[in-house]
């Protein structure tokens, strides 16, 4: 083909359109001087560069009075006047129109594509709105211009500006100005109309809402951009339009997308102006339906919010609002975000149920399942139970979307708006951490971890909703355990990473654990104290559900011995440690004693130290105050520590604790209060027998109170009292014996009503022996003197006037110098006005100094305090201990001395009395190897560990494929593992001695009973600690029929019984007998061995008998009872002739 010749040389047609380039012309413009001229330079002509130039004249004269040039109003009245010659006349059937040619000049303008006109004609009729507004008197124009804009022409020229193209902001942002004008045009009279012609009022507005300002720096806000006055637009929509129009507009999803999409990107003026609006005209429109605030709150507006936390803003540019101080953009989403998701009636968040999960009944209980009597099921029966331990659906979604968006570790006020959510909102706080599977406690010492641990100490803080979060009163059911302890001791929290924290060497680390330990322990009371304030109504249920909760607690928390190493690690001047350390042992003393007694811990080491520190101090700063929280809490652990020794005085101290304590309740030398310090002291008198026991005894108040009168008293006078106390509360037998001697003496009956003191006998004993140790005339004097004191103070208080002419009488031959003594009387004391507190258990008042004042001590003798069934299971009833999950899984991966301290050998032996034989061979198998791993180590116990699990099982060899284990093997295994450990355990030889005796057990025998019983202590005073443990082995011990029947043909029972005739046996450990007698009547046969084999009505019948105390009379018989309600009512009747049904009655 032949190629196209060209047609003309240069210059000539290149074959192509050629482009034509759009130039903007400034438009001229001439000063206007009447209305007149104003009408002529507007009306309509087809040159619209004259209409440009009339338009232009128009926005100068505009610009004017907007900006306060019109300072004698000569151009507001040229606009008066025009618009009076442009008003439309009033006709039937037709609709007026404002500004006719301006409007002829936008349509011609549009229909010739003409892009300056038609954001000239925008600009101008915006300016002239904002204008009118502001005069009343011209409302009525403003009206018929904005009417005129409704009609359906100028309908279509507003949607064809609005949809210009996208580089079009000089034609769109002055549409949407002008708009905005219209719709808050007075207050709103047309704001209705317009958004009814919303096809074309509001054409592209999401589009709009996108064309954000793309230059450098900020946003100028006098020439804001197409987004900023869309935004402005639907913000005054939204504060004006009635509730079925706002319903309507923020139905649509891609308005309200397109609202959030850069709002980060937003100045920080319009960043205020949308959170303002949707606070004020969406969250608190309470005419608003919820379900359509959540349309435009969603989780992604809210996390585009969000994400206004950490917005940066130019301090040089206020945006002209220095005026007032404005809170910053951060505080202005957080306080939104705080409105929006914790208000219920505001905001978007659904009521709910608490700890109770969505979908469960709390009400609903089987139809197997009755509240009035035990089951065999029991808590496993409700079928939801045990389903929410890795997911726990919630009514909330939204919440749980968005809160997983969060930083709360990076930022204080994303960690206080979380915190809010979880505390309006209960339900969340176990969800949260069960899907925040990032979130990690594993301490690394860096901002995020104490960012997190900020966040836990938050969230452990918050309280218990009521009733656990049902709606009236607590619930039939009690919720799920494993979101009771999710939000105890959050999922994050796991033993390992709380245990590194003591472990790894760094104060703060282990300070934030011991803070979160102390309010986990904390809540774990308050949440115990509701689990027994409901099981008044829901019975076993709720008790059974505690007694979980505190399983499951105590495998989630570290071992008391890792607290009480990380305190004796810190040094003596940490003080705020010291004293938050020695906090969170008082609470594993008083919220989980089980759990804390585990380990020994003398605490008099400290106590002293702490008491000399003190003293040494100058008495004022936050140093002693810190110092006085710490021994107040030492004091306390010491008197729950069964390992505190009280009399027993250290190489570097003066006096033993108890003589220094009762040191400083005279002396008055620490700030401590005296309400502790005598709390404790009354205590530990009375469970030593220093004083009389009786319930109107005075204590140690009298000596308290005499001591006090002395003023100063000489260190000799307190070494004897020291002496004094330390003799008295290892012998008191021997001073009770004196006592008789001196009643009888004076013939007063011994009726058990005669108040005396022990300590008094064994002062006088000491006398002379304080006398041969020739004291000073001062000192002396001094002594005589408070003898004199104690004896009147006894005296005042209700003690028994002829023993204490006795006690006189000893006191002056002890002494042996007739002047001397003739100094030594009785005095005249009047009896103490008490102020009265309320004790440790808040149930009686007792006097500051420890006594009673007798108004609450006076009771019937033979009156008894009713106990329920309830209270008696209990204070008696103690959990089973069970095999840890996957026993013979987990041991495999732990060292020895896990193996042994930690619980993992232990859960394994107690598999070897499992009802299925396969189990059992495998748990024996596992015995084996566990010894063999345990010797091949370089554990320090190895040994003795090792030759335990093998005579175990060499024992259980022959019989474990047909029979489990008998429980007492069983239990003694598990105990004799923690003595092995502990060289201090006063069983320590006992064991040792029983494993190298033999290599086989006897099944049908009970290991060192006899032992314990019948032969001596190891250790001096050790009679009692052996006895504890024994009782404490003996109860583990009891399980089943078959271990009832050991124990009949061991006569356990009896040895048992014979143990309460003791006088001198504390209470503890009559409670651990009470204890063995409940658990048997909880096994089948139980309760008709103990009545037909053991005699158990007749001892009961004793021990109320010989009771003081109205309160232990009635837990005998409730107990006696309880034998009736779980015998075989017709055998036992038969057997005792109705006698038995008698005595329960």
């Amino acid at each position: 083909m032949a190629k196209r010749k060209s047609h003309g040389g240069e210059g000539g047609y290149s074959g192509k359109k050629q482009k034509t380039a759009h130039v903007h012309e400034p438009p001229t413009s001439e000063d206007v001087y009447t209305g007149r001229q104003l009408r002529q330079l507007l009306a309509f002509e087809q040159d619209l560069r004259k209409t440009r130039h009339g338009l232009q004249s128009f926005k100068i004269l505009l610009d004017s009075i907007v900006n306060g040039e019109d300072s004698n109003s000569e151009k507001r009245q040229i606009l008066l006047e025009f618009l009076e010659t442009v008003k439309p006349q009033e006709k039937e059937d037709e609709v007026p129109v404002y500004l006719p040619d301006i409007m002829e000049t936008w349509s011609m303008a549009v229909q010739l594509n003409n892009e300056d006109v038609m954001s000239a004609v925008a600009v101008v009729l915006a300016l002239l709105l904002k204008i009118i507004s502001g005069d009343v008197d011209l409302v009525s124009y403003g009206l018929g211009i904005c009417r005129t804009l409704l009609q359906k022409r100028q309908q279509e020229l507003l949607a064809k500006n609005l949809s210009a193209d996208n580089g079009k902001d000089f034609i769109i942002s002055p549409t949407l100005r002008l708009l905005r004008e219209a719709v808050c045009f007075d207050g709103g009279a047309l704001a209705a109309p317009i958004f009814r012609a919303r096809n074309n009022t509001f054409k592209s507005l999401a589009r709009n809402m996108g064309l954000r300002y793309l230059g450098e720096g900020i946003e100028d806000p006098k020439r804001p951009s197409v987004r900023t006055n869309a935004i402005r637009f639907l913000l005054s929509s939204l504060k004006l339009l009635h509730i079925e129009a706002k319903r309507d507009l923020l139905s649509q999803r891609d308005i309200v997308a397109a609202l959030m999409r850069h709002i980060r990107k937003d100045p920080p003026s319009l960043i205020h102006e949308i959170l303002d609006t949707l606070r004020t005209s969406v969250i608190l429109d309470k005419k608003l339906p919820k379900e359509i605030k959540i349309r435009i709150l969603n989780a992604y507006s809210l996390i585009k919010i969000a994400e206004l936390y950490g917005y940066t803003e130019d301090p040089t540019n206020d945006e002209g609002d220095s005026g007032n101080e404005r809170p910053s953009v951060e505080e202005s989403a957080h306080a939104f975000l705080l409105a929006a998701c914790t208000d219920s009636d505001a905001g978007i968040r659904r009521s709910e149920r608490g700890y109770y999960p969505e979908g469960v009944d709390p009400n609903a209980i089987p139809s197997g399942v009755r509240d009035d009597q035990p089951v065999d099921f029991g808590i496993d029966s409700i079928p939801w139970m045990n389903k929410f331990e890795n997911d726990v659906p919630v009514r909330n979604m939204l919440l749980a979307e968005f809160i997983q968006t969060l930083r709360p570790w990076s930022s204080t006020k994303q960690n206080e708006l979380l915190v809010a959510i979880f505390e309006h909102s209960p339900e969340l706080l176990a969800h949260y951490f069960c899907h925040k599977k990032a979130f990690t406690f594993d301490p690394k010492l860096s901002a995020t971890w104490i960012g997190y641990a900020a966040l836990l100490y938050n969230a452990v803080q918050l309280p218990i909703p009521s009733w656990f979060g049902h709606a009236h009163g607590y619930a039939r059911v009690p919720p799920p355990t494993s979101i009771v302890l999710g939000n105890i001791i959050p999922v994050p929290m796991t033993l390992k990473a709380i245990t590194r924290c003591f472990s790894i060497k760094s104060k703060l680390t282990s300070f934030y654990a011991i803070r979160l330990l102390t309010l986990t322990l904390q809540k774990l009371g308050r949440a115990l104290e509701m689990y027994r304030e409901a099981s008044t109504s829901s019975e076993s249920l709720w008790e059974e559900a505690a007694r979980r909760l505190l399983d499951e607690f105590y495998q989630r928390t570290p071992d008391v011995k890792e607290i009480i190493k990380c305190y004796l690690a810190m040094d003596q001047d940490d003080l705020l440690q010291r004293q938050a350390a020695s906090r969170l042992l008082l609470l594993y003393y008083e919220i989980i004693p089980q759990f804390a007694l585990r380990a020994r811990f003398d605490v008099s080491p400290m106590l002293l130290s702490t008491v000399k520190k003190v003293e040494a101090s100058d008495g004022a700063g936050e140093d002693v105050a810190m110092s006085l929280l710490e021994l107040e809490n030492l004091c306390t652990i010491a008197k729950y520590s069964p390992n505190m020794r009280w009399f027993a005085r250290a190489t570097d101290t003066l006096h033993s604790p108890f003589t220094t304590l009762l040191r400083l309740s005279v002396e008055k030398t620490t700030g401590l209060s005296n309400e502790s310090l005598n709390s404790v002291l009354h205590w530990v008198a009375s469970e030593h027998q220093l004083v009389d026991s009786q319930p109107d005894s005075p204590g140690l108040y009298p000596l308290i109170a005499a001591l006090k009168s002395l003023g100063s008293i000489d260190p000799a006078i307190w070494a004897f009292l020291d002496n004094c106390v330390e003799r008295c509360a290892r012998t008191p037998v021997k001073y009770l014996e004196m006592i008789e001697e001196q009643l009888s003496k004076a013939n007063i009956p011994d009726d058990g009503e005669t108040l005396t003191c022990p300590l008094m006998m064994t002062i006088a004993e000491q006398i002379p022996y304080f006398k041969s140790s020739s004291p000073d005339k001062a000192t002396l004097k001094a002594f005589v003197q408070l003898l004199s004191e104690y004896l009147g103070h006894s005296l005042a208080v209700g003690m028994s006037q002829p023993f204490l002419s006795a006690a006189r009488e000893l006191f002056a031959a002890g002494l042996g110098d007739q002047k001397i003594s003739a100094k030594l009387r009785i005095k005249d004391r009047k009896r103490p006005t008490a102020e009265l507190e309320e004790n440790s258990q808040g149930s009686t008042t007792t006097l500051i100094n420890g006594w009673d004042n007798g108004t609450t001590g006076e009771m019937h003798v033979g009156s008894t305090d009713q106990i329920g069934a309830q209270d008696l299971e209990q204070k008696l009833l103690v959990p089973i201990p069970t095999s840890k999950d996957n026993s013979l899984l987990k041991w495999t991966s732990k060292t020895p001395e896990e193996l042994v301290e930690e619980g993992y050998a232990a859960s394994v032996i107690r598999l070897l009395s499992s009802e299925h034989s396969s189990i059992r061979r495998e748990a024996l198998t596992s015995v084996v190897k566990m010894a063999t791993k345990i010797k091949d180590s370089t554990y320090d116990n190895n040994e003795q560990a090792w030759l335990l699990l093998m005579e175990l099982a060499e024992s259980a060899w022959n019989s474990i494929a047909s029979e489990p284990l008998p429980s007492v093997i069983i239990a003694f295994a598990c105990k004799a593992l923690e003595v092995i450990t502990n060289p201090l355990h006063c069983l320590y030889e006992k064991v040792n001695l029983f494993l190298t005796g033999g290599p086989v057990w006897s099944l049908d025998k009970i290991p060192l009973m006899q032992s314990i019983l019948q032969e001596g202590p190891t250790e001096d005073g050790a009679f009692y600690s052996e006895i504890s443990w024994l009782l404490g082995f003996l109860l583990d011990s009891l399980r089943t029929p078959a271990d009832i029947a050991i124990f009949h043909k061991r006569k356990v029972f009896e040895r048992l019984f014979a143990l309460t005739c003791n006088p001198f046996m504390g209470p503890g450990l009559r409670t651990q007998i009470l204890r063995i007698v409940y658990r048997a009547t909880t096994i089948e046969g139980g309760s008709d061995t103990l009545i037909t084999r053991f005699g158990a009505v007749n001892w009961l019948q004793a021990q109320m008998d010989a009771a003081t105390d109205a309160a232990e009379r009635g837990l005998y018989q409730t107990l006696l009872r309880r034998l009736w309600d779980t015998c075989d009512q017709p055998r036992i009747s038969l057997w005792s002739k109705g006698g038995v049904g008698r005595l329960a009655a």
